[in-house]
């Protein structure tokens, strides 16, 4: 009953919350904006064969329809749900509900500054509820050269929403502090100070990495130490317990327009792909800037059993964290960091139970999971046109050349679209390994990905796939959260 009270508690707060316009002091345009703030606070992995995703899509269509009848009429195991509850849900949505879910958390920013990014694009689809997914978006304007550091975030929660929406708060405010001392040359940073991108590299890990002792450590050492009749309700068991039980992946892009620079930090599988526009072959091209940190990444493997020596084996069991957690990286995940002592005196005095430790015997030498990003540097050059962040549920369906081929699609302009935005016809472009049924109806970039990711032209495809409820939804899609970053007005 406490955690149903604490999520509805939730639910009141984001409401409240999301009526606040985030502005930063920044001079822009909105553009084609819809519930502008709602949710919004300021190599290769290979993921499976697009033809077989799209071939079992286009089979299981017509099953889709039954799975959601099935659902609402036995919404409660064998129980018939109430005749007004079933009534105020339809079986399936129509293209125009599709169409008006799709672009219900889409927003545009034209930016007005000079500062090398022309205009961004975000969006979200939600699957679990409440959505498990952040993001967050800060231009610094408060910097020693007058030239303006620009952040862009995204957060892929899991087992709950607390801790990506804590990294959607202070994420960025962290590597900010950090960056702040690396230019000042402050502590550790200055034997790094004369090689700039190795001092920048070094203040983003620290960002991540401070930020994660501070959920996972620090606030469980308050919490201990805090009496319950100081405690200030749920909003101080989430800041200090929750956000550290749950767990996150974070994708943090930072571009400092003074200099063109372009770093990614990725903790977890959310990946960054920039769309580079080849102008002597005239086409595009993809070039991932981070890597998939999960239990299938050799790399990965390798570097766990080197930090667990003798544990070689044990640890990473069928491309899982003990057989569990998929991301290799993540902030949160406490019962892959504290060690079994901790763990026990957590679960004993929070909820009165007793809990293994993941792996049970094979438990040894915490932390497993480390929230330490990689960070990839790029010079962003002219034929670089824009930048690509997005949680796994748009990679799991869409390859980071078809990404690419379908935002370079909208930057030229191949639409074929007549009358009515909701009326979509179809063009057929040669991406990937199939020619797609491709819908060139949406200005936002992020709500174009997400719609050719789940069937583009095709109408019932994707009427059913979004007419999905939570949670049988999770079985079919994950929550998408998308930042189209361009770099020009071309």
């Amino acid at each position: 009953m406490a955690t149903f009270g604490y999520r509805f508690a939730y639910k009141k707060y984001i409401v409240r919350i999301s009526k606040i316009p985030y502005h930063n002091g920044i001079r822009y345009n909105r553009i084609s904006t819809l519930n502008v703030n709602k949710g919004q606070n300021s190599l290769n992995e290979n993921r499976g064969s697009s033809r077989l995703k799209y071939t079992f899509g286009s089979i299981v269509i017509l099953g889709l329809g039954g799975v959601i009848y099935y659902y609402f009429k036995n919404k409660k195991g064998n129980q018939l749900i109430d005749n007004s509850d079933y009534q105020h849900h339809k079986i399936i949505l129509s293209p125009a509900e599709a169409t008006s879910k799709l672009r219900e958390n889409q927003v545009s920013f034209l930016l007005q500054r000079n500062n090398g990014v022309y205009r961004y694009d975000t969006n979200q689809l939600e699957s679990n509820s409440p959505i498990e997914d952040f993001k967050s978006e800060e231009i610094d304007t408060n910097t020693k050269s007058g030239e303006d550091r620009l952040f862009f975030g995204v957060f892929d929660g899991h087992a709950g929403w607390n801790t990506s929406l804590l990294l959607s708060k202070k994420l960025i405010p962290s590597v900010k502090e950090q960056l702040n001392k690396a230019y000042d040359g402050y502590g550790e940073y200055a034997k790094l100070f004369p090689n700039k991108k190795e001092l920048i590299i070094k203040a983003i890990q620290n960002g991540f990495v401070e930020l994660d002792e501070e959920i996972v450590f620090h606030s469980i050492r308050r919490l201990l130490n805090t009496p319950p009749s100081e405690m200030g309700g749920l909003s101080y068991i989430n800041e200090n317990l929750l956000s550290a039980l749950s767990g996150s992946c974070a994708l943090l892009a930072y571009i400092d327009s003074a200099t063109k620079d372009l770093y990614v930090a990725c903790t977890g599988d959310s990946r960054a792909t920039l769309g580079v526009y080849d102008s002597k072959a005239g086409e595009w091209k993809a070039v991932q800037l981070s890597e998939d940190q999960t239990g299938r990444n050799e790399k990965e493997i390798k570097r766990i059993d080197k930090e667990h020596p003798g544990e070689e084996g044990n640890i990473v069991i069928k491309g899982r964290v003990f057989g569990s957690l998929e991301p290799t990286r993540a902030f949160g995940d406490s019962r892959y960091k504290w060690d079994k002592s901790l763990q026990e005196l957590i679960y004993s005095k929070f909820f009165n139970e007793k809990r293994g430790t993941p792996g049970g015997d094979r438990y040894k030498t915490p932390p497993y999971v480390t929230a330490r990003p990689e960070v990839t540097h790029h010079k962003i050059g002219p034929e670089d046109k824009f930048l690509v962040l997005a949680t796994d549920g748009l990679w799991d369906r869409l390859s980071n050349e078809e990404v690419v081929k379908l935002v370079g699609s909208l930057i030229e302009g191949r639409r074929n679209k007549k009358g009515d935005d909701n009326d979509i016809k179809a063009k057929v472009l040669p991406i990937g390994e199939l020619e797609k049924q491709i819908a060139h109806v949406d200005e936002n970039a992020s709500t174009h990905l997400i719609r050719n990711a789940f069937g583009g032209a095709s109408e019932d495809v994707l009427c059913a796939m979004l007419s999905l409820p939570a949670p049988i939804s999770r079985r079919w899609r994950d929550d998408i959260t998308v930042t189209v970053i361009f770099f020009g007005k071309d």
